[in-house]
């Protein structure tokens, strides 16, 4: 390795995965070259936990890898936003090294809102998946993250008190009511925040928190500094990462928002655009 990049950040969808939600060959054999060479892999997205434990594998990361990493971060990912950065143990177990969590009353306001609304929303504590129902926005998410609920928001999250407040908060796209999801955004209680992932999913966390400061948390356990991290991304909720790293690589597929802000471009997510820059990042 020559680049002096350490640390590679990638976003999920949209970036590490196809149109289509697949791993290509070529991507899963740029971060083996990356992590051969010294370099943290490290994941972030607005998924929860769980949705990274077949990426990892897949990608043959720790705890998945061949051969035992000196690497004490292999296979970390940033998830909900930034809300939790963790890795798997060799166990299979999610060692959480950093959390945020929302505040409870907050969260209870705006599931309330939602579901007043007519409308589905999702609470995300760890490994814990509880839409408000079932429906139609509940298979796609569970298609496209290969995960399943573990139950449905009920008086445990919402009257209990005792209750344990969620990570995230996820409001998907209303199709018969498509300014319900804006409404909600610029109508949040402080000390939360918003961002729209995937353009229309609303992922609310709690103020301060994103992929950004996950992957500060990230760089400080490490010892690295913004000159030897690279993000690469290709939505508005990857912009924090681009102006927290020394090289921000812009997805083809991104908008132009999105690439303005990046130090160079490269290939779309459709062909194998993960792997072009990580080939270059190292040099």
């Amino acid at each position: 390795m020559t680049s002096g990049i350490r640390l590679i950040a990638s976003d999920v969808d949209g970036t590490l995965l196809t149109p289509d939600h697949r791993i290509t060959p070529a991507v899963r054999a740029a971060v083996r070259r990356a992590t051969e060479a010294g370099v943290t892999v490290v994941l972030a997205s607005a998924r929860g936990p769980e949705a990274f434990r077949h990426l990892v594998e897949e990608l043959g990361l720790p705890p998945f890898a061949d051969e035992p990493s000196d690497d004490p971060l292999a296979g970390a990912f940033v998830s909900f936003q930034g809300a939790v950065v963790g890795h798997l143990l060799a166990d299979g177990t999610l060692d959480v090294l950093h959390e945020t969590r929302l505040d409870l009353e907050a969260a209870r306001t705006i599931v309330r809102t939602v579901v007043e609304a007519g409308h589905t929303v999702n609470w995300y504590d760890g490994a814990d998946w509880l839409p408000s129902r079932w429906d139609d926005l509940g298979e796609l998410e569970a298609r496209a993250t290969a995960v399943e609920p573990t139950g449905f928001i009920g008086d445990a999250q919402l009257v209990d008190p005792g209750a344990r407040a969620p990570h995230k908060i996820m409001v998907p796209p209303c199709s018969w009511d498509p300014e319900l999801v804006p409404r909600i955004a610029a109508n949040l209680p402080d000390g939360c925040e918003g961002f729209l992932s995937g353009e229309h999913y609303l992922e609310i966390v709690a103020s301060g928190v994103d992929k950004s400061s996950g992957l500060a948390q990230l760089a400080a356990d490490l010892g690295v500094g913004p000159e030897a991290m690279a993000a690469v991304g290709d939505g508005p909720n990857d912009l924090g990462m681009f102006a927290h790293v020394g090289t921000a690589v812009a997805m083809a597929n991104a908008s132009d928002v999105v690439k303005a802000a990046a130090t160079w471009v490269t290939g779309p997510n459709s062909d194998d655009g993960l792997a072009l820059a990580i080939d270059r990042l190292l040099g």
